[in-house]
């Protein structure tokens, strides 16, 4: 359930550090146990970080590196069409 409460908090783009506060008291080790399980059940939580961009800024940043990639093909095949026009 606590996980369910803090999912906000361990999910996302940021960075969560937990800290799990034992104790060595054997009147403590029911407390302890629960402790360790929702510490090892918060390990398990994968995220993905994802950048925050604007989508306009997004788009705009895919199409110049399209735009790159294109000149890129343009300049290799007129390298390549030149030598060829060049052994005939």
């Amino acid at each position: 359930v606590l996980t369910w409460i803090l999912r906000d908090s361990l999910i996302g783009n940021s960075k969560t550090v937990m800290l799990a506060a034992l104790s060595p008291a054997a009147v403590n080790f029911q407390e302890t146990l629960s402790t360790l399980r929702f510490a090892n059940q918060a390990k398990l939580i994968k995220t993905k970080a994802v950048r925050n961009e604007d989508p306009t800024a997004r788009i705009v940043r895919e199409l110049q590196e399209e735009i790159f990639q294109l000149k890129e093909k343009i300049a290799y095949l007129e390298s390549a069409g030149t030598g060829a026009a060049e052994r005939e």
